[in-house]
């Protein structure tokens, strides 16, 4: 079911957040672009109110989220109805959305916890076939998460102090690095899933290189 579809409604996807309907309730970002969309998954509509953001889009199958504490007054807001019995998580369903309107600069904002196979899943979302073109950055507590290949450069901004953990999803994965206590050289073959990049130093802003293959980096404040 479809309340106001995409085609009916006027959207400017240039900073799109989506609000992840996850157990915990997230903070918002420190230094980050204030959004002109805000999609919710699920459950991420209630995220959102107590976090004062305001709402374009839900998205979700309504298995968290009573549809009844959406506001009936609201003509412009976008609700998205997908079946329980479904193949992709809201998160997906959510992206999917902001793909469709033309997002290209998406900020998941997410609270973490709960079910460890939600979690890992989210954070693949990024480096899938649909999300590795697109510039997509999870925001979880003090960590941020962002999916590399060759094409895509590393640009997340305040990092130095922290830590930095890189996981090849693919094999026979190279990347380079500088600005980083342990660097780690093209020549170097980076075995998939390993824990070779685990808890490095950003020591100043760095420069990230993926050669080959695809890397989850993880950018994690010490501050906190």
């Amino acid at each position: 079911m479809n309340r106001n579809s995409p085609a009916d409604s006027s959207f400017d996807p240039t900073h799109t957040w989506v609000i992840d309907g996850g157990p915990n309730l997230p903070s918002l970002p420190n230094n980050i672009v204030p959004p002109t969309l805000v999609i919710a998954a699920d459950a991420g509509y209630l995220h959102a109110q107590s976090l004062g953001v305001a709402v374009d889009v839900v998205v979700g199958d309504f298995d968290s989220l009573d549809q009844k504490s959406l506001p009936t007054n609201n003509s412009r807001l976008v609700v998205e109805e997908h079946p329980r019995d479904k193949d992709d998580s809201d998160l997906a369903l959510a992206l999917n959305f902001a793909q469709k309107v033309g997002a290209r600069d998406i900020n998941i904002i997410s609270g973490g916890g709960g079910r460890l196979d939600h979690l890992l899943i989210s954070s693949m979302l990024l480096a899938n076939e649909h999300n590795i073109d697109q510039r997509i950055v999870t925001h979880c507590g003090s960590s941020r998460v962002m999916a590399l290949t060759a094409n895509k450069v590393f640009d997340l901004e305040d990092v130095t102090g922290s830590h930095v953990s890189l996981v090849a999803l693919s094999s026979d994965s190279r990347i380079s690095t500088e600005g980083l206590r342990w660097n780690l050289s093209s020549d170097d073959n980076f075995p998939e899933f390993s824990s070779l990049g685990l808890s490095n130093k950003i020591l100043s802003q760095p420069r990230i290189e993926v050669h080959q293959g695809v890397f989850l980096v993880i950018v994690t404040s010490c501050d906190l």
